[in-house]
């Protein structure tokens, strides 16, 4: 009896995610997905179409084919989940916290879904505060590190604009619409890593940065953004 050899892959792997995202997407909706739709689903893809990948898919046993008709087996769905959860939490990073459009969003999330390692992708979600939803209202999968959790907790960022007086947070993120504010600000300190506190809000915004008063436009704080820093 000849050993057993491992699957070798013969397409990459972005082509095969690609198609496992597809899948996983149709059956969220309850909307079903063919060979022939697939092709028109996914606008960009291999050279000679769809069907190598499908195949391949198929005899790694991720994928049933039945009279044309596409369904994840369940060790598919296993590895569709992972994208999926990348993706989407990539489009929660792009959009809701550097606001970038939803076309951009898109565009890099696609991308960057195929690069993530598993701990990367577990600290975006940590540093996102486990987001249950991604901006167009579907569903994340959890991941090991939501497990850990006995309850959703809000997000570990906030704006600076968000905290109350007497409140402060160590910079994670400085994020102005404007270029030159963010020269402006690092020659302030406001770099990531400072420690700023809130020392008031109305009628303008007062923080403390190493010792120093400065008052900020709203518009400025709601690029700046910290992990808050609890006092026990």
């Amino acid at each position: 009896m000849s050993e057993e050899r491992p699957f070798e892959p013969r397409l990459p792997a972005v082509a095969r995610e690609e198609v496992l995202e597809e899948l996983w997407t149709s059956q969220e909706s309850g909307t079903p997905i063919t060979l022939g739709t697939l092709g028109s689903t996914i606008h960009a893809g291999p050279g000679d179409g769809w069907g190598g990948v499908t195949q391949e898919l198929v005899e790694r046993g991720w994928v049933t084919l039945d009279r044309d008709s596409l369904c994840l087996t369940e060790a598919g769905r296993d590895e569709a989940r992972e994208v999926v959860r990348r993706h989407r939490l990539a489009e929660v990073l792009f959009h809701q916290v550097f606001e970038l459009s939803m076309e951009t969003t898109e565009t890099a999330a696609c991308r960057i879904e195929h690069e993530l390692s598993p701990q990367v992708t577990d600290a975006v979600c940590s540093f996102l505060g486990h987001p249950p939803v991604c901006p167009h209202g579907r569903p994340i999968p959890p991941g090991p590190c939501c497990s850990m959790l006995s309850r959703r907790v809000s997000s570990l960022i906030c704006r600076l604009i968000d905290l109350t007086p007497g409140e402060r947070g160590r910079v994670v993120l400085v994020a102005p619409r404007h270029r030159e504010r963010l020269e402006q600000l690092t020659d302030l300190g406001v770099t990531p890593g400072a420690v700023l506190t809130l020392r008031q809000r109305k009628p303008s915004l007062v923080v403390e940065v190493d010792r120093t008063l400065l008052a900020l436009e709203d518009e400025i704080a709601e690029g700046i953004y910290l992990r808050p820093l609890v006092e026990w």
